[in-house]
C-alpha cells in the first residue's frame, strides 16, 4: 500500500450529499455531509440543481479532509455514487444546460409512458432493456426533455447522470457505467450496449450518450481545476463507480446467489442478486457494480413516508429526542415497540410518491382503520409495516420466477432500527442480517475505489474482506401468523385503490 492509506467516497443522495473517508480494512473513518432541498414545483414532478451537487461535493471533501487532518496525496483512489436516473444536460463547452434536473422519483413522463406502451410491444420492449416501461428511467426523462424543453435537449452535448457529472467535474472525462446504462431504458440487456431500437423508439440521439465502463474502471484522474476546488491531489484516480443503490447493494455485500437486500433509505427497495434480468413486467432489473444482475421492486417513498411522519407530526417526540441526546427516530422506534404486530387494525399504504410498477403513478398515501383508541405510536408501527408490506409483494414475484432467497441483508437507515429489522424479518418470512456498517453506499464506492486502486484483486474480493455482518433478526412464528393476515388485507386494499387513485388524479389535477 505506500503511503496509500485510504479511499475517498462521495455519495450524492436526494436530501443529503456526503463525502467520506474509508481505510482498505471497510472502516468508515468520517463522514462529512451536507442537507439541501427537494423541489416539487407541480403535482408528480421532483427535481434538483446539479449544481448544488457539485457544490456540496466541494465543501463536505474539504472539510473532510480538514476534519481528519489527511494529506490528499494518502487517498488511493476516489468513487463517487449517487442518485439514480437523473438526466444531467452537459453542453459541448463542459458547462451545464442551465435548467433543474428531475430525479428518479419524478413522474411527470407518465403520459409518455402509456403512449410508448400503446403503440409498441411492451413485453418485446422489457426483453430488449430487461425492464418494463416505466417513468423514472432516464431515457423517458431525455425523450420528454425532447418533447418539452426542446432548447435544453438541443444544446445538451452529453447527457449525464448525478455521479457522472460529479466525475466530468473531478476529471473532465465523460462515461457512465452498466448500473446508469441498465437503468435508462436505452441499453440492450443481452449486449449490454446502447440500443439503436430503443433509441428509435423513444426518439433520443444515440450521440447524447456516453461511452460504459465498468463500475471499477479507472475513468480518470482528479484534474488541476477540481484538486484547487476540491482539496483533492492532482492525478488521484477516480474510478467510474455506479448508481447509489447498487453501491448501496454492494456494500451490503449482495453479490452471490441466495442473497437479497432490504434498503430503506429515502426510497426502499428488496433486491434479489440474478445472473441475468428476471422479465417480468411488475419488476424492475438493473445491472449490478459487480457481474451479474439485481431484480427489485422499488417503493419510492419508503423511509420518507416515516420522515414525512416524523416532521409533521413528531414534535414531542423530536423535543424528546434532543433531550435525551438520541436519534428522534430511536424514540419512535420505541413507541412502535409498544404496539402489536399489525398496528391493532391500522393500516398505512406509502405511496406519497405514487408507484412505478405494481400500480398507477398517481397512487397515494393511505392511512386506514383508525379509531379513537389509535395514539401516533399505532401508526408509526403501520408505517414501518406497510412499507415492507409493499416490498413483499415484488419478493414473492421473484421467488415464483425461480430465484430463491434464503437471506435477506438489512442496511440503510432503517437497519439502525431493531424494531424495524423484527418486523421486515416476521413479514418478509426470511432471517435479516443487519450490518455493522449501515452507510451502503458510501461502503460499496469505498469497494470499487479500493478495486479500482488495485487494492483488492476484484469486486467481489473487496467486498468479501470489507462487508462485516451484524445482529441477525429471526422470524417470529407467532408475528408471522399475524402479518400473513395483515398482508392479505393490505393486498385487497391496494389492488381496490388503484382505479380509485387515477380518479382522484382526473379530479384534482392541476
Amino acid at each position: 500500500m505506500g503511503s496509500k492509506d485510504y479511499v475517498l467516497t462521495i455519495d450524492i443522495g436526494t436530501e443529503t450529499g456526503r463525502a467520506a473517508l474509508v481505510d482498505p480494512s471497510g472502516s468508515c473513518v468520517r463522514i462529512v455531509s451536507v442537507p439541501y432541498e427537494v423541489d416539487c414545483p407541480k403535482p408528480n414532478w421532483v427535481q434538483q440543481d446539479p449544481e448544488m451537487w457539485w457544490t456540496s461535493t466541494c465543501h463536505n471533501i474539504q472539510q473532510l479532509l480538514k476534519e481528519c487532518e489527511v494529506d490528499p496525496a494518502s487517498i488511493a483512489c476516489v468513487a463517487a455514487c449517487g442518485q439514480m436516473h437523473a438526466p444531467v444536460s452537459l453542453a459541448k463547452d463542459g458547462s451545464l444546460v442551465p435548467g433543474p434536473v428531475p430525479l428518479w422519483c419524478d413522474k411527470r413522463t407518465a403520459d409518455l409512458c402509456k403512449q410508448i406502451r400503446a403503440s409498441n410491444d411492451e413485453v418485446a420492449l422489457a426483453r430488449l432493456a430487461g425492464n418494463p416501461v416505466c417513468p423514472s428511467w432516464t431515457g423517458l426523462k431525455m425523450a420528454w426533455l425532447r418533447e418539452n424543453s426542446p432548447a435544453v435537449y438541443e444544446r445538451t452535448w452529453k447527457f449525464l447522470t448525478c455521479k457522472d457529472f460529479i466525475n466530468y467535474k473531478l476529471t473532465g472525462e465523460v462515461a457512465t457505467d452498466y448500473s446508469e446504462a441498465s437503468g435508462t431504458f436505452l441499453m440492450d440487456a443481452e449486449r449490454k450496449a446502447w440500443s439503436v431500437e430503443l433509441c428509435d423508439v423513444l426518439d433520443v440521439d444515440i450521440g447524447k450518450l456516453p461511452p460504459i465502463l465498468p463500475a471499477d474502471h479507472v475513468v480518470g484522474t482528479v484534474t488541476r481545476e477540481a484538486g484547487r476546488q476540491t482539496g483533492l491531489a492532482e492525478g488521484t484516480p477516480v474510478v467510474t463507480c455506479g448508481g447509489d443503490m447498487m453501491c448501496i447493494l454492494l456494500g451490503a455485500g449482495v453479490a452471490v446467489h441466495g442473497v437479497a437486500c432490504d434498503v430503506t433509505g429515502t426510497a426502499a427497495d428488496i433486491s434479489v442478486f440474478c445472473p441475468s434480468p428476471v422479465t417480468d413486467i411488475r419488476l424492475m432489473n438493473l445491472h449490478h457494480v459487480a457481474p451479474g444482475w439485481i431484480a427489485f421492486g422499488i417503493l419510492d417513498a419508503g423511509g420518507g413516508s416515516l420522515k414525512w411522519f416524523k416532521d409533521e407530526f413528531c414534535q414531542e417526540e423530536r423535543r424528546e429526542a434532543q433531550e435525551c441526546g438520541v436519534s428522534v427516530y430511536e424514540v419512535m422506534s420505541k413507541k412502535a415497540s409498544a404496539v402489536g404486530p399489525c398496528s391493532e387494525g391500522v393500516v398505512f399504504l406509502p405511496y406519497l410518491l405514487g408507484e412505478r410498477t405494481l400500480g398507477t403513478p398517481n397512487a397515494r398515501g393511505v392511512i386506514f382503520g383508525l379509531t379513537t383508541r389509535h395514539t401516533k405510536a399505532h401508526v408509526i408501527r403501520a408505517i414501518m409495516e406497510g412499507v415492507n408490506f409493499d416490498l413483499r409483494q415484488s419478493l414473492e414475484i421473484i421467488e415464483e420466477s425461480g430465484v430463491s432467497v434464503r437471506e435477506i441483508r438489512a442496511t440503510a437507515g432503517g437497519a439502525r432500527s431493531s424494531v424495524w429489522c423484527q418486523i421486515k424479518a416476521d413479514i418478509y418470512k426470511k432471517p435479516i442480517v443487519a450490518l455493522e456498517e449501515t452507510e451502503g453506499g458510501i461502503m460499496g464506492g469505498a469497494i470499487l475505489a479500493s478495486t479500482g486502486a488495485g487494492l483488492y484483486e476484484s469486486v467481489e474480493e473487496a467486498a468479501s474482506a470489507m462487508v462485516k455482518r451484524g445482529q441477525t433478526y429471526l422470524p417470529s412464528p407467532s408475528s408471522v401468523v399475524r402479518y400473513d393476515e395483515g398482508y392479505r388485507v393490505f393486498k385487497s386494499l391496494h389492488d381496490a385503490l388503484q382505479d380509485k387513485f387515477d380518479a382522484a388524479a382526473r379530479v384534482f389535477a392541476g
